[in-house]
């Protein structure tokens, strides 16, 4: 996240409350903090004339609040909003500014819960996937049981996500309430079978598969992809190292391995810490 090079107005002394965000804000370096961190949770509603009267009067920002009254005025768009904002401040880099304003093109006249499931797949893309569990969960609470659809798809997502956790038992477990939600979902139905594949044995797998024959054609395509995928890994620059020093001496090897654990667990604790 980029940082202000200089801290722009006042600290205001009675804070604004961004309702979609439930957070209040005491300056101008927050409010900016706050709509980068949490661009698929807000809407039109952001348009609000006390945000503009609070940087002018509380933070002292005037000159930045004029084009605010105007665009609030003419019912702008909230992407144009968060725009001048941030521009003004020169908050972050300029790609990040132009990815906000984008996001929050797409994202502001959907409803809520759409919203915050746009806002889950993000953070699975930037590879927060604890906090993006807990995202889909709250959207799964509020979502009414009759929209099978979309309450599958946030249940396979759900699913990807523990799968990136390595927690492939509650993985499996939500890949197949998927399919149950929306038995059209095929893919929920294949990524069931992979999650309980690396969850059980293989004696245990094929004894499921044969006292359940209505997964029989899901499970040969299953097998059909784990084979691709474990081709397209030995053909890749990371296998071929792997082996070459393997060949080469086990101890370089070993040491190898253990540098990319070590790489994986610094990976992990700071994606923890972003959860």
């Amino acid at each position: 996240m980029g940082r202000l090079t200089e801290p722009v107005g006042r600290y205001a002394e009675h804070p604004y409350y961004i309702a979609q965000t439930d957070t209040s804000v005491y300056c101008v370096e927050e409010l900016c903090f706050t709509l980068c961190q949490n661009t698929f949770l807000l809407d039109r509603g952001l348009l609000d004339l006390k945000l503009a009267k609070w940087l002018d009067e509380e933070c002292g920002l005037r000159e930045l609040a004029r084009p605010l009254y105007g665009l609030i005025n003419q019912n702008g768009s909230p992407s144009a909003f968060v725009g001048i904002i941030l521009e003004y401040t020169h908050y972050g880099t300029e790609k990040k500014r132009q990815e906000t304003e984008e996001l929050l093109r797409i994202g502001a006249d959907m409803d809520v819960s759409t919203r915050r499931k746009h806002f889950a797949d993000y953070l699975v893309g930037n590879g927060r996937y604890a906090q993006a569990v807990m995202e889909y969960e709250k959207v799964l609470e509020e979502i009414p049981s009759m929209n099978y659809v979309m309450r599958s798809e946030l249940l396979h997502n759900k699913g990807v996500a523990l799968c990136r956790l390595f927690s492939f038992a509650e993985a499996a477990e939500a890949f197949l309430l998927a399919y149950q939600e929306n038995p059209a979902f095929e893919e929920a139905a294949l990524s069931y079978l992979a999650a309980l594949r690396m969850t059980v044995s293989e004696e245990e797998y094929i004894t499921f598969i044969a006292e359940h024959p209505m997964w029989h054609e899901q499970s040969l395509e299953v097998e059909k992809r784990l084979e691709k995928s474990r081709i397209d890994y030995e053909n890749s620059e990371e296998y071929k190292k792997l082996t070459g020093v393997l060949e080469r001496r086990d101890t370089e090897y070993y040491k190898a391995v253990s540098e990319k654990l070590t790489q994986m667990q610094r990976d992990y604790r700071k994606m923890v810490e972003q959860s």
